[in-house]
């Protein structure tokens, strides 16, 4: 049974890698590029992970994070963020979230990432 995840970014780019690079993974993905409409998927596809952006408009990936956390279907939620974030910063958004990546990541990352979050999902 294939795996679903939704990627939120409103970098269109890295939603097309994504969706290509997870795909071959065999993963089910949905994507938005915004947190608003990221959290209306969530409700109707129950994705098994959620891989955001930090900073995005009409709602923040932290706001993603904490809706779905606070949710009848709490999954692991990867942040993600091209910003040059201070080391505090970080360290808060780690405790939060369930990984963290600064953009720019490596594919294989990810891939390690999604294997320490869902062990059964890749070969």
């Amino acid at each position: 049974m294939s795996r679903k995840v939704l990627v939120v970014d409103d970098d269109n780019t890295i939603r097309v890698l994504m969706q290509d690079y997870l795909g071959n993974l065999d993963f089910e993905i949905y994507h938005a590029s915004d947190g608003k409409i990221g959290w209306d998927l969530f409700q109707k596809h129950k994705p098994d992970l959620v891989i955001t952006d930090i900073f995005m408009p009409q709602m923040t990936g932290v706001e993603l994070l904490e809706a779905v956390k606070s949710s009848d279907h709490p999954v692991p939620v990867v942040l993600i963020s091209g910003v040059s974030l201070s080391d505090a910063e970080i360290q808060m958004q780690r405790e939060r979230a369930d990984g963290f990546l600064e953009k720019p990541y490596m594919f294989w990352q990810m891939k390690d990432l999604i294997s320490k979050l869902l062990p059964d999902a890749l070969p």
